[in-house]
C-alpha cells in the first residue's frame, strides 16, 4: 500500500513539474471581472468596515510571458452614479453623488512554482484618478452644499495571488490580493448657492485590497 501511495504521489509531482503552464506562451490578454477593497476617502469621509466596496470593474489587461516573469500593463474603470458616505461624523451629514475611478498600471509578476496552479507576486507602478460629483444633505435631508473632488496620483501596489491554467493553459483565471499606496493632490469645490470654497490637499493613503483582481485571460504565441 505505501508502494502505491508513494508511487501516486510522484506521479501527481510529475504532472505538476511538467504540466504547462501560462508562461508556455509568449502573450496573454485578458479582461478585470471584479474586485474587493477599500477606496480611497473623499472629503471628511466617516471610516467603517463597511467601507470595502464589491465592484464589478472594467478593465483589460496584457502581459509579456518570459520564463517565470510576466510584464503586466493594466488599466480599470469603475463608476457608481449613488456612491454614498458618511462625512464629517455618522450623525452629521451624508454625501451622494456620482464616482468614477480610472486606474493604469505597469509591472511584473513572478511564478512560485511552475505548474498548473501557480502562486505568484509581483509590483504594480501606475497613475490613478478618481472623480466626485455629488450633494451633501443633513438629517433631515435638506441640502446643505453640491461638492466636486478631483483626486490625482501616483499609485505603488505590491500583490500576492494565485492563478489556474485550464484547457491547455489557452485559458488562465488570476486572484491577486493587494494594498493600493497612493500619493495624491485632492481638490474640493464646495457650493452652497451663496459662496464657493476650494481646498487643495496633498496626502499618502493606503487601501486593502482583499481582491484586487479576479481576472480572466486567453494565452497565446508559443514560445
Amino acid at each position: 500500500m505505501k508502494r502505491i501511495s508513494t508511487f501516486i504521489f510522484l506521479i501527481f509531482i510529475s504532472t505538476i513539474a511538467f504540466s504547462q503552464s501560462q508562461n508556455d506562451y509568449s502573450y496573454s490578454a485578458g479582461i478585470n471581472l471584479f474586485s474587493y477593497g477599500e477606496y480611497p476617502k473623499l472629503l471628511n469621509e466617516v471610516r467603517s468596515s463597511e467601507n470595502y466596496r464589491t465592484a464589478a470593474i472594467k478593465g483589460l489587461n496584457f502581459k509579456f510571458n518570459d520564463n517565470q516573469i510576466s510584464y503586466r500593463l493594466i488599466g480599470t474603470i469603475y463608476s457608481e452614479n449613488d456612491y454614498s458616505f458618511k462625512n464629517v461624523c455618522n450623525d452629521c451629514e451624508t454625501v451622494t453623488g456620482k464616482f468614477k475611478q480610472f486606474s493604469a498600471k505597469l509591472g511584473f509578476e513572478r511564478n512560485i512554482i511552475y505548474g498548473i496552479v501557480q502562486p505568484f507576486y509581483g509590483i504594480d507602478l501606475g497613475y490613478k484618478t478618481i472623480t466626485f460629483s455629488g450633494t451633501s444633505r443633513d438629517q433631515s435631508n435638506a441640502a446643505l452644499y453640491n461638492v466636486e473632488v478631483e483626486k490625482n496620483g501616483g499609485l505603488i501596489y505590491p500583490f500576492l495571488g494565485v492563478k489556474v491554467n485550464l484547457l491547455k493553459s489557452r485559458l488562465t483565471v488570476s486572484a491577486e490580493a493587494g494594498i493600493d499606496m497612493l500619493y495624491s493632490h485632492e481638490k474640493e469645490v464646495k457650493n452652497n448657492g451663496g459662496s464657493l470654497t476650494i481646498e487643495n490637499y496633498k496626502r499618502w493613503g493606503f487601501f486593502n485590497k482583499p481582491l484586487g483582481m479576479l481576472a480572466l485571460q486567453f494565452n497565446f504565441g508559443t514560445q
